[in-house]
């Protein structure tokens, strides 16, 4: 669990799961507005997308949500949300171990890169 009286380091693309869950998503205000960013992005690039404020989400469940949800949009949508939330062709490509897309890969760049636009966010908050 994060201090917080330390300053809140940015999470990394490569980032280990247990780590995203132990020291960011275990943090309620980090994970209300992680789900916030999504369904804003998800809502912008026309996928439909279901996330609750008041649930306790796991990232296997997260990235679960999001896969399923790139699934039913379909690989043009699921381009265009990579555009919006900024994960670059490099990125995608350094995160796939074998040639071809897998959805489950690609949601938890999105979510680490949501998770990024949050954490700054809430560094430049803290000044």
């Amino acid at each position: 669990m994060h201090d917080s009286d330390s300053p809140l380091r940015l999470p990394a693309l490569n980032e280990p799961i247990n780590l995203v869950d132990t020291e960011f998503l275990s943090q309620k205000d980090l994970l209300r507005n992680l789900i916030l960013q999504i369904r804003k992005d998800f809502e912008s690039a026309g996928i439909p997308i279901k996330l609750l404020l008041n649930k306790r989400y796991l990232f296997a469940e997260l990235a679960q949500i999001i896969s399923d949800a790139f699934m039913r949009a379909g690989a043009t949508a699921m381009f265009n949300l990579l555009y919006r939330v900024d994960v670059s062709e490099k990125q995608l490509k350094d995160g796939m171990p074998t040639p071809g897309i897998d959805p489950i890969l690609v949601a938890e760049l999105v979510i680490k890169r949501e998770l990024q636009k949050v954490v700054l966010r809430k560094q430049f908050a803290q000044g």
